[in-house]
């Protein structure tokens, strides 16, 4: 081929050999330069709209850091109350010597006193500690012993009560009163 070969070709075809060379050069820029740019591009934009999310996230638990830093010291304060009320399993004997106490003050006569088998609760948190017992007294000495014992500062339960039998004795009417007390220990684990 030479120039004077390209002087005869008809215009018409030289506009559709120019365009036709622009179209690939165009594409060429679109498809090798253009597109990758593009896609690089929308994965920075992605990356910088996650980066300025979690930046807003972040702001926002800083302000409030100090709400939460309060509420967990009130959080700890009151665990602290709940832990003073479930004893440690060492001193779970002591508690059971002074409920025991009570209600001989309260004017109970103790006829049993027999700790049942200890139970793990399912969660692992505490043990469940019952004590059968079976005490004689008068309505009101019970009812005084009931009131002595929710007053206790450690968390003593009292089930299946069962009122049974009534005996006089001179003036006084002795019920035969039968209960499960049950008292509960921290783990420790």
């Amino acid at each position: 081929m030479n120039l004077e070969s390209l002087a005869n070709i008809p215009r018409s075809q030289k506009i559709l050999v120019i365009v036709l060379l622009w179209v690939v050069i165009i594409g060429g820029f679109v498809y090798y330069v253009f597109l990758p740019a593009k896609s690089r591009m929308d994965v920075l934009n992605n990356a910088i709209y996650d980066l300025n999310l979690q930046i807003v996230n972040n702001e926002v638990k800083l302000r409030r850091l100090d709400q939460l830093k309060v509420e967990n010291a009130q959080l700890q304060q009151q665990l602290k109350i709940l832990q003073a009320q479930l004893p440690a399993e060492q001193e779970v004997s002591g508690l059971l010597k002074q409920i025991s106490d009570l209600s001989i003050e309260s004017g109970l006569e103790v006829k049993l006193w027999k700790p049942g088998e200890r139970k793990k609760d399912p969660s692992g948190l505490y043990i469940e500690i019952p004590v059968d017992v079976d005490v004689s007294g008068g309505y009101h000495a019970l009812a005084t012993f009931f009131d002595r014992v929710s007053k206790l500062p450690r968390i003593v339960n009292i089930t299946n009560l069962n009122m049974e039998g009534t005996k006089a004795a001179g003036d006084k009417v002795f019920i035969q009163n039968k209960f499960v007390a049950i008292t509960f220990a921290a783990t420790g684990e």
